[in-house]
């Protein structure tokens, strides 16, 4: 009740038609993301309370994603859920070492891994097309083709980990006390070491790549696809945005989507394709993107549990999220190998 009692005084920030009749808690900072979600009942309507992790995003970063979620609603792009403002003009409230932000509740669910179709995968990179053309015309500082800020991120740590980093997290493992995780980051980190030396000139290939940067989403997968029936009606979660090229986007949905399903791949890039065809670069930055996504997803999640000591809510979630890399991972292994 306590905790009520904070949001109360948050919601009374907000005009009186955003006040709580109904408080309901979805998501506890144990989650995933470590945000914490609430669903609220007003006069309004239906609300989304989210309170951020400490220090993710920045208040810069998040006005950044405001800014650029405004964009796109301009643009005509509405499957988004635009900030309210508080009584004072602002899009969040600053709380407790907290940002806070009050969102319009966007209706439907996101089922696409329980009830898959051809033309809900078709939707959902459609959407994406719809989004990345909205966001394109946001101003950013640079214009000029540029590397990919994640394929470079993605390139330092993988060397980092072929340099002693994997051995670390070994050596973590050793002393950690989830068997269960054990098990499977053992099977990671053996995969790892047979796949990461034959990709490292695929993703050294992708760094040298001079492409368009725009705001992306970056963290776009099947969970933050909202939809009614076939057809999408919400996209969530844009903590991750900054610049970077599509790619990346495109890659992460489609994977998400598609796992390893080719035909499906072929299917979800030719629906993407309808409203913004990708270049030769941009086609080689989304294969390079997909595979350094499988080749490090599982080792990141490794560091967030054996080194960082993160906590999860939901320790069967985990290990499901984990298998699906080390799934993955052991195809491309076999690809790499044939």
């Amino acid at each position: 009740m306590a905790e009520n009692s904070k949001i109360e005084r948050i919601l009374r920030l907000y005009p009186d038609e955003c006040r709580p009749r109904h408080i309901e808690l979805l998501a506890a900072p144990l989650s995933f993301s470590g945000a914490g979600l609430w669903r609220i009942a007003s006069d309004r309507g239906p609300l989304c309370l989210r309170r951020w992790p400490a220090g993710h995003p920045s208040q810069q970063r998040l006005e950044f994603i405001q800014a650029v979620l405004w964009h796109v609603d301009q643009e005509g792009f509405h499957q988004v859920a635009l900030p309210l403002e508080t009584q004072h003009h602002h899009g969040y409230v600053w709380h407790e070492g907290h940002l806070w932000e009050l969102l319009p509740w966007l209706p439907g669910a996101a089922n696409y891994r329980a009830q898959p179709s051809p033309s809900k995968l078709e939707a959902a990179m459609v959407a994406l097309a719809r989004f990345h053309q909205a966001a394109a015309t946001f101003p950013l500082p640079e214009t000029n083709p540029v590397a990919s800020p994640g394929i470079g991120e993605r390139l330092t740590r993988v060397r980092e980990l072929l340099g002693g980093g994997a051995a670390e997290l070994a050596s973590a493992i050793e002393t950690g006390g989830w068997p269960e995780m054990a098990v499977r980051a053992r099977r990671l980190l053996s995969l790892f070491a047979a796949a990461a030396p034959k990709l490292l000139a695929t993703i050294e290939s992708a760094a040298r790549a001079r492409v368009s940067l725009q705001p992306c989403i970056r963290d776009v997968w099947h969970a933050h696809i909202l939809f009614e029936g076939e057809r999408v009606s919400g996209i969530v979660d844009f903590g991750s945005m900054r610049p970077e090229n599509v790619a990346a986007d495109v890659a992460r949905l489609l994977g998400s989507l598609a796992m390893d399903d080719r035909a499906d791949w072929d299917r979800g890039m030719a629906a993407y394709a309808t409203l913004r065809r990708l270049s030769a670069d941009e086609l080689s930055l989304v294969s390079a993107f997909d595979r350094s996504t499988v080749l490090l997803g599982g080792m990141q999640w490794l560091q967030w549990v054996f080194v960082d000591g993160r906590q999860f809510g939901d320790p069967k979630a985990v290990l499901s999220r984990v298998d699906e890399f080390v799934t993955r991972l052991g195809r491309l292994h076999e690809i790499v190998e044939g």
